[in-house]
């Protein structure tokens, strides 16, 4: 694998897309073939399919109008016309409170272009909270 600073740009105007007014870049940028998925962090965010993941993100976006993504540094990967990014960061909502989130995003070139296969948001919870025991981590 090399990393990839393009993949490393394209996630962060992706993340300011998707929190900012520019939702059709992202929305350009999600694969429209069949296996496409989209995690996110409550445990009903599981949808499959171009169209299911582009109405649910715009959704998603007129309802927290106001929110920002800040301290974004991606990692990037990629080998041949695969590659994935991963980020911690923080969604920072209208009132000034930020919730930390983690983000991974697999990538496949299609046609010279840069589309999203599968992204994944989520919120890290200590191993006591999920398991009721201190777990080394």
């Amino acid at each position: 694998m090399k990393a990839s600073d393009e993949l490393k740009q394209l996630t962060l105007r992706g993340l300011e897309a998707f929190a900012g007014e520019g939702l059709g870049f992202f929305t350009r940028r999600v694969a429209q073939q069949e296996g496409v998925l989209a995690i996110g962090t409550d445990p009903s965010e599981w949808w499959e399919g171009y169209e299911t993941i582009t109405d649910v993100f715009k959704a998603q976006s007129e309802a927290m109008q106001g929110l920002s993504i800040v301290g974004a540094n991606p990692q990037a990967y990629v080998e041949g016309n695969v590659g994935w990014a991963a980020t911690q960061a923080a969604l920072r909502m209208p009132d000034g409170s930020e919730f930390p989130i983690r983000l991974t995003i697999v990538y496949h070139q299609e046609d010279g272009e840069w589309k999203v296969v599968q992204w994944h948001g989520s919120v890290g919870v200590s191993n006591e909270e999920n398991f009721g025991e201190d777990i080394p981590t």
